[in-house]
């Protein structure tokens, strides 16, 4: 009877069952050591019994992004990261960063980590930041519960981070966490690196570890609801629906204004000509990314960047072990922008995906509590 019950909830595990033998192959790692998306009698992500839709896990995210609880009160080491073009990002260390570990320090406190210590890159969605429950909670989780060294990488701008060029964070750009990457290896030469990345930070990681292919340095990747088909998603998220056009669009527009206009001036620096009445004006997604993103990123039009900005077609080029954590329901990145295919095709990635989770929610529990934070612990210690 439970089983009959439990199939709508059932976690569906899409990777190759070709893995050649290599332990190293995405399928290999969830099938040996992740038990929360694999298990002989099956998996299942129950949602949280009033967060029943996509909206509703969505919206109830959104209302708690200031929470504080003791899944997540945890104080950030905060440095500047200087970029090569003149640009600055920040880097929010939990508990600290390794730079400021001694000897003496580690046999303080069991907060405090080796200089050794595994570290986690977190990489929020668009105008997101590390104040936000979830990183704030995913931070927490990997250093108590696993001992890795948690990193939030904040966007140009984000999170009170300066902005000191035009050149503004964008869905296509991976310079960024390419010089963090390269900084956190400098700083930290005896640390594994791995990435978990959210929406559009999801869509930077997995672009990036395309790109870089067989020479990418990290460990391993996870991307939680990613966009994939930039295109396909963004078209979907744009789409007319009243929750849509009367919760999400109007929430996202005032932050995005918010963040150009801060940023007005050195936006302004740049040679994009763009048009503050019209960003001031403008109701969607869409017309801001046309407006103010593509410009500024170089493009001459919204769809060239889109296009440019779409992770999916770098999917088979992943050579490091690699997890996309999606729900079907997420009611901003449709199933059809995942592509599937070459997920399964590829050894080194895999996918999970389950029915009610929302974007970036995935609440299970009376109590909510975030249901994709085991999966992620399981993935990345089985590959540190």
């Amino acid at each position: 009877m439970f089983q009959f019950l439990s199939q709508p909830f059932a976690v569906r595990l899409v990777c190759t069952d070709d893995t050649g033998g290599k332990p190293s192959s995405a399928a290999h790692i969830v099938r040996s050591s992740c038990p929360s998306l694999y298990r002989k009698q099956g998996t299942h992500m129950l949602p949280t019994p009033y967060l029943f839709s996509g909206w509703l896990q969505t919206i109830f995210l959104a209302q708690c992004a200031r929470k504080r609880d003791k899944l997540s009160d945890i104080t950030y080491d905060r440095e500047l990261l200087a970029l090569p073009d003149g640009g600055q990002a920040s880097l929010d260390w939990y508990p600290q960063r390794p730079q400021c570990v001694s000897a003496k320090e580690s046999a303080a406190s069991p907060l405090d980590l080796a200089a050794s210590a595994p570290v986690a890159i977190i990489i929020p969605g668009a105008c997101g930041s590390s104040r936000e429950y979830s990183m704030r909670c995913l931070a927490r989780a990997l250093c108590h519960r696993r001992r890795i060294r948690a990193v939030v990488l904040n966007h140009r701008g984000c999170s009170n981070t300066p902005v000191t060029t035009p050149r503004l964070h964008s869905a296509d750009f991976t310079a960024d966490l390419h010089a963090a990457i390269a900084y956190i290896q400098q700083i930290a030469p005896n640390s594994a690196i791995s990435a978990v990345g959210f929406s559009i930070g999801a869509n930077i990681l997995t672009k990036y570890a395309g790109e870089q292919s067989h020479a990418c340095p990290l460990a391993a990747a996870v991307a939680i609801s990613c966009p994939f088909d930039v295109p396909t998603a963004f078209k979907h998220a744009s789409r007319p629906h009243p929750i849509n056009s009367l919760v999400f669009q109007p929430a996202f527009c005032v932050a995005a204004r918010s963040y150009a206009n801060k940023h007005r001036p050195a936006i302004q620096a740049g040679s994009a000509n763009c048009d503050f009445a019209a960003i001031n004006r403008a109701k969607s997604m869409h017309e801001l990314d046309a407006l103010l993103i593509a410009p500024v990123s170089g493009f001459s039009t919204c769809d060239e960047y889109y296009r440019e900005a779409s992770s999916a077609k770098l999917v088979p080029k992943i050579a490091i072990p690699y997890l996309a954590i999606s729900s079907s329901d997420d009611p901003l990145f449709p199933l059809k922008s995942i592509p599937i295919d070459d997920i399964r095709a590829n050894p080194w990635t895999a996918l999970a995906l389950v029915s009610h989770g929302g974007h970036l929610a995935f609440f299970t529990g009376l109590w909510p509590r975030f249901w994709y934070i085991d999966p992620v612990l399981e993935f990345l210690a089985a590959t540190l």
